[in-house]
């Protein structure tokens, strides 16, 4: 009796580590597929926005500061653009929204809108968005000001098409793709946007219309950048940030600087000025670099600063600093100046970089020394680059000078390119006439 149980007490533990080593050698269940969750820091904007706007309801949120020295630019803007018998911002936004934008416009800001506010400084002092503001509420309200502005900037080229029939407002179709939760690569790949009623003639309009010498402002790249900018100084506040921007386009940068055709006289002037400005001030490396050399270097890096009004080029405090002496300018003649003085001053602060730099890829190393002692300025520079009245004019009369000179061209080369056209177009017809006599001929001898 004892053997057979300790038998049985064997054969059970040897069945024990049987089905031991059975349940070890089975894969292991699968974990059970959780939901996505929703990123918290969606929620709590979300319900900070709808806090804010419940407590604005019933007067107890506290209206968004405007910054002191932009407050009284903006209503002068408001009243000379009323006493012009211009549209409000209200009918300029229900202009852009009825489809007034020209597609290949419309699909730009849509792309720019998306990846503008990684660059905008943080909020500091009397500038910024209040914290509370939501991506999805930034990005379309930006999008607003730029399609108003630019309905604004074609009034100015006369009567357009009349457009009947509404549609579904424009920005109820593309708003998911402003501000839905995916990246900024989602809307890089988002199809391009099509007008509803009256935007094909709308477009058709805007390429045929405007001549070589047209003075009127289009919308590039940098706008959405110098819009935000804006904003910020208004904090938010939509309809103030649309009439300090349209401020800064039409009277400190000048309606030439992103003139349509010839495209951007303003600035191609300004980039001759700049370069004459940097040579004068650092006649040494000038020497070192060369005329060709420096103005190359100047333009390239003109590319990126002046169109986009230095935001995310410079650092944040002295980044708000320009844009508060830009929108200030004491320069009645030429008021945006103060671009090209601190153009001069950074590119003066990294002199000593940029002399000992090597001279292979000349070009490349200056743009990349000039960037880097950019972004890691102290709260508090300034450049240091005084400038007299009357040198202030000779740089005004060079950019005047290069902006001439620069349209002739383009007028010139416009001409060859229709005499091309006409040419080619005379000699299509000539063919086709060629062809049905052959044809007749034939026809004729059969």
């Amino acid at each position: 009796a004892p053997s057979s149980t300790m038998g049985s007490r064997h054969s059970r533990g040897a069945a024990a580590d049987a089905e031991t080593a059975a349940s070890s050698a089975s894969p292991a269940p699968a974990p059970r597929a959780q939901r996505p969750r929703r990123p918290r820091r969606g929620l709590r904007a979300w319900g900070r926005s709808i806090k804010r706007r419940v407590r604005g309801c019933f007067g107890l949120e506290p209206a968004p500061t405007i910054h002191p020295a932009v407050a009284p630019v903006i209503e002068r803007k408001k009243t000379s653009s009323d006493v012009a018998g211009h549209r409000s911002y209200r009918a300029l936004v229900t202009e852009a929204e009825a489809g007034g934008v020209p597609a290949a416009v419309l699909h730009q800001i849509q792309l720019d809108v998306a990846r503008t506010f990684p660059a905008i400084p943080a909020r500091s002092g009397t500038w910024g968005w209040p914290e509370d503001v939501s991506e999805a509420e930034r990005e379309g309200c930006l999008a607003r000001v730029l399609m108003a502005f630019e309905c604004r900037a074609l009034d100015s080229l006369g009567p357009r098409p009349d457009r009947r029939g509404a549609g579904l407002p424009m920005l109820l179709k593309i708003r998911r793709s402003w501000c839905g939760p995916g990246d900024s690569t989602d809307a890089v790949r988002a199809p391009l946007m099509r007008h509803s009623v009256g935007g094909e003639a709308a477009r058709c309009w805007t390429d045929d219309v405007p001549q070589a010498g047209d003075p009127v402002p289009t919308y590039v790249q940098g706008c959405s950048m110098m819009a935000a900018m804006c904003l910020g100084f208004t904090a938010g506040r939509e309809e103030d940030g649309f009439w300090l921007f349209a401020y800064l386009m039409e009277d400190i940068l000048g309606p030439d600087f992103f003139s349509r055709r010839p495209a951007m006289l303003g600035y191609h002037g300004d980039k001759a000025a700049l370069a004459q400005l940097v040579a004068s001030s650092m006649p040494q490396l000038a020497e070192r670099m060369g005329t060709t050399g420096l103005a190359e270097c100047v333009s390239a890096l003109a590319a990126r600063c002046l169109i986009s009004g230095f935001v995310g080029f410079l650092s944040g405090e002295p980044l708000v600093a320009l844009w508060e002496e830009l929108l200030t300018s004491p320069w009645v003649d030429y008021p945006r100046l103060p671009l090209l003085l601190w153009f001069t001053g950074l590119v003066q602060h990294a002199e000593r970089q940029l002399q000992e730099a090597s001279g292979d890829e000349l070009v490349p190393n200056f743009f990349r020394t000039v960037q880097a002692t950019s972004r890691a300025l102290p709260d508090g520079w300034r450049p240091v680059l005084p400038l007299s009245a009357d040198r202030a004019a000779e740089l005004q009369q060079v950019s005047l000078l290069a902006a001439e000179k620069y349209r002739e061209t383009q007028e010139e080369i416009h001409c060859k390119e229709m005499h091309a056209k006409q040419v080619s177009a005379s000699l299509d017809r000539s063919a086709a006439r060629l062809a049905d006599a052959l044809k007749l001929a034939e026809n004729l001898s059969g």
